[in-house]
């Protein structure tokens, strides 16, 4: 009986040893608010803030959390208790606005607010805005920008419609420095267009408007395109010949054309007969597809040249040179990664090659490959489109 006596007082004493130990690895919940932060200094940004503090001395600090009213609505941003800073983004203009600062603990109990003024430097979406232009382009009107810190906008191209009221052309979504983008398919009469930026908060800058006549612009005609090889021109590689060049298979999927590599021939030339005459405005280039996108021998420098007479000797002094071109990374991610914004560029609506105004008609055009965007010995091209005005009353 004395033993199981014994043995009750044992197991009491441990059961309530038990109920007492804290919880290991949780804080235990309460109703106690955590200190607020405290010597908070603000650095103005672009378009925000970045706020530093100092955290209070609560040992169940979870987060501060910033709030803060943007256009479209209450906005939050949160840093852990690991750091003592916090972003604030999203400001479409240079207006002083409230901060609340807020610590928040792990029983989400919130410290009093401390409120802070930012004075936000001009955003990105008025930066961009003050370099938008429109000109006059081939079969529509080309948009030009310049996004020095790839800022991620979108930059919009609309044109007023019969009721006084501007509709939406195009849209494009973009980090590049030097941007362009083309609202075509338009007839060659007078118009009204407008073109503006947007962030991803709904920031808008002012509409650039103006009144612009696009000229003429149709595809020549593939059908009638042949090769022209000359003596000083590159071959084909095996199964990869010229015609893949014009055969209307490009996109997702390894087609194209490629020179063969390995013949110690540096630069390399091609020669296509396009079978009617006319003034060039823009090259239209699909890339090699799958994981050659803006890597191996896809082109990244190149010249471009014309003649309305095939000199059959190769000769290059017969022949004007009508430009010198660039393929660029939208990403500028390093060689050998890509974005989805740089799979569309490369495979879906094509790299853009615009022509100065004053280029000479032409029948033949050579492109004479410089670099490709891997630096080897042989280059590939996916599918080529050649648009102009060829109208047989002007240039036959």
């Amino acid at each position: 009986m004395k033993n199981k006596i014994i043995l009750s007082v044992m197991t009491l004493g441990l059961i309530t040893w038990s109920c007492s130990e804290s919880p290991i690895g949780q804080q235990p919940i309460d109703s106690i608010a955590p200190g607020a932060v405290s010597n908070v200094n603000v650095k103005n940004i672009p378009g925000g803030a970045i706020l530093s503090y100092t955290l209070p001395d609560d040992e169940d600090l979870l987060y501060v959390k910033a709030v803060y009213n943007l256009k479209e609505g209450l906005a939050e941003a949160k840093s852990s208790l690991y750091t003592d800073t916090i972003k604030v983004v999203g400001f479409g203009d240079m207006e002083p606005r409230e901060v609340s600062l807020i610590a928040v603990d792990r029983s989400r109990n919130e410290s009093a607010p401390v409120k802070v003024t930012v004075n936000p430097e001009e955003p990105p979406v008025l930066t961009i805005g003050k370099t938008l232009d429109l000109v006059q382009d081939f079969g529509g009107v080309q948009g030009l920008w310049t996004n020095n810190n790839r800022d991620e906008v979108t930059v919009h191209i609309v044109r007023k419609d019969e009721y006084g009221d501007y509709q939406p052309l195009e849209t494009f979504y973009t980090t590049v420095i030097e941007g362009s983008g083309a609202a075509r398919g338009l007839d060659t009469i007078p118009m009204d267009f407008g073109i503006y930026v947007k962030d991803r908060w709904g920031n808008i800058s002012p509409t650039l408007y103006k009144e612009l006549t696009p000229m003429f612009e149709t595809s020549f005609d593939k059908t009638k395109w042949s090769n022209a090889k000359l003596p000083n021109d590159i071959g084909e590689g095996a199964g990869w010949g010229m015609s893949r060049i014009w055969d209307g298979i490009y996109g997702p999927g390894d087609n194209g054309f490629s020179s063969p590599g390995g013949t110690g021939v540096w630069p390399q030339s091609i020669t296509i007969d396009l079978g009617a005459v006319g003034k060039i405005s823009r090259l239209l280039l699909y890339q090699r597809g799958d994981a050659y996108i803006f890597s191996k021998g896809n082109l990244k420098q190149f010249e471009v040249y014309g003649a309305t007479d095939l000199d059959p000797t190769g000769n290059w002094d017969s022949w004007a040179l009508l430009g010198t071109f660039e393929s660029v990374k939208p990403s500028g991610l390093p060689l050998g990664q890509h974005s989805s914004e740089d799979d569309d560029v490369a495979l879906v609506s094509g790299e853009n090659f615009i022509m100065p105004l004053d280029v000479p008609p032409v029948r033949w055009i050579r492109i004479k490959v410089l670099r490709t965007w891997a630096g080897g010995d042989n280059f590939q091209i996916g599918e080529l489109f050649v648009f102009g005005d060829n109208r047989s009353e002007l240039y036959q």
